[in-house]
C-alpha cells in the first residue's frame, strides 16, 4: 500500500469557511465524508478512499487541531467545536446532506452531528467510535476505562515524536503492527514534528481524555435511542473496549445493523480493509 498511489486521483485543498479546514476530494455522486480519530488526520482512510470514490463523491477531512487544518483557537470543550467545524464544511462546500462515517474521535462526532442535525444526514457509519457511555451494569463485568489514567501515557509521543515512538503508537491501534509502513510512520512523524501540531495537540489529548466538556458530551444510552438515521456499527474484534460495547450501541440505536470483524483493532477501517469496503458499501448502497 502506498499512499501516493491510493491517492493519486484525489483532490487536497484548504477550506476557508468560519475555519480554515484540509479536505481530500474523490469521486463523483451523492456526497460520503470521512472523519478520522483522535491525532489522527484524513489520510488514515487511505485504504477506503478509492473504493469509496467509485461510487460516492468522497470528502474527507483533517479536523481542527490535527493534520493540516488550523491549529489556532483551541477549545478544552473539543467536541462541540468539531461538531460546528463539520457543519462549516457541509455549508462551506454547499452539501445539504451526506453519508457520514467516523472512526474513534469521528464516529463520536459524527454521532452528535446526527443527534444535532439529523436532517443532513442519510445514513451514518460508526466505526470504532469512541463517546459512548453505556448504562451502569448494563454490560455484564464491563468496567468504564479511566481515560484519565493513561494522560501521561498518551503523551509521550508528543514529547518524543521519534519514529521508533510513532511507530509504537500506531502499532497500537492495530492488531497486525505489520500493516503500520515506513511510509505510515513518516506521515504522522510529519505532522507531529510540526511545533504548532504538536502543542495543540497535547492539549487536544489532556481534554479529550480528562477534560469535562467531552464527559459532558457522551453519548450514554438514552442519545443513543435518539439516533434516527440508518446507522452501521462496525467493530473489531480486538478494539478497546471490546466488541460487546459495539454490539450494545448498535442496539441502543433503532434500527441500527452491527457487523464485527476478526483479527481487527481499533483502525477497523485499515485493518481488512477488504472487508470494511464491502460490508460500508453494502449498507450505503443497499445491497443486502
Amino acid at each position: 500500500m502506498s499512499y501516493w498511489v491510493n491517492l493519486l486521483d484525489c483532490e487536497t485543498q484548504f477550506l476557508k469557511g468560519r475555519y480554515r479546514t484540509r479536505i481530500l476530494e474523490a469521486g463523483e455522486g451523492f456526497p460520503f465524508v470521512l472523519l478520522h480519530g483522535m491525532g489522527g488526520h484524513l489520510e488514515n482512510f487511505v485504504n477506503n478512499i478509492p473504493e469509496y470514490a467509485k461510487h460516492f463523491h468522497v470528502i474527507a477531512m483533517d479536523f481542527l487541531w490535527h493534520g493540516r487544518s488550523q491549529t489556532a483557537g483551541f477549545d478544552e470543550a473539543v467536541l462541540p467545536p468539531l461538531v460546528d467545524q463539520l457543519r462549516d464544511v457541509l455549508d462551506t462546500l454547499k452539501l445539504d446532506k451526506v453519508h457520514l462515517e467516523g472512526q474513534s474521535l469521528g464516529g463520536w462526532v459524527a454521532a452528535l452531528f446526527t443527534l444535532k442535525y439529523p436532517e443532513r444526514v442519510e445514513k451514518l457509519v460508526l466505526t470504532t467510535a469512541t463517546g459512548y457511555v453505556p448504562d451502569e451494569g448494563a454490560i455484564p463485568g464491563y468496567r468504564r476505562p479511566n481515560a484519565a489514567a493513561t494522560v501521561d501515557q498518551a503523551l509521550t509521543v508528543f514529547d518524543d515524536p521519534s519514529d521508533a515512538n510513532i511507530r509504537k503508537r500506531l502499532e497500537v491501534v492495530v492488531f497486525d503492527s505489520s500493516l503500520i509502513s515506513d511510509e505510515t510512520v513518516a506521515l504522522r512523524a510529519r505532522i507531529y514534528r510540526d511545533p504548532a501540531v504538536n502543542r495543540v495537540l497535547r492539549e487536544v489529548m489532556r481534554n479529550y481524555l480528562a477534560g469535562e466538556g467531552p464527559a459532558r458530551n457522551s453519548i450514554t444510552d438514552s442519545l443513543a435511542r435518539q439516533i434516527n438515521r440508518p446507522t452501521l456499527v462496525y467493530w473489531g474484534d480486538k478494539n478497546r473496549p471490546g466488541p460487546e460495547v459495539g454490539q450494545r450501541l448498535a442496539a441502543m440505536i433503532p434500527g441500527a445493523k452491527y457487523h464485527g470483524a476478526s483479527d481487527t483493532g481499533h483502525w477497523a477501517q485499515f485493518e481488512h480493509c477488504e472487508e470494511h469496503n464491502r460490508v460500508v458499501l453494502d449498507f450505503l448502497l443497499d445491497r443486502g
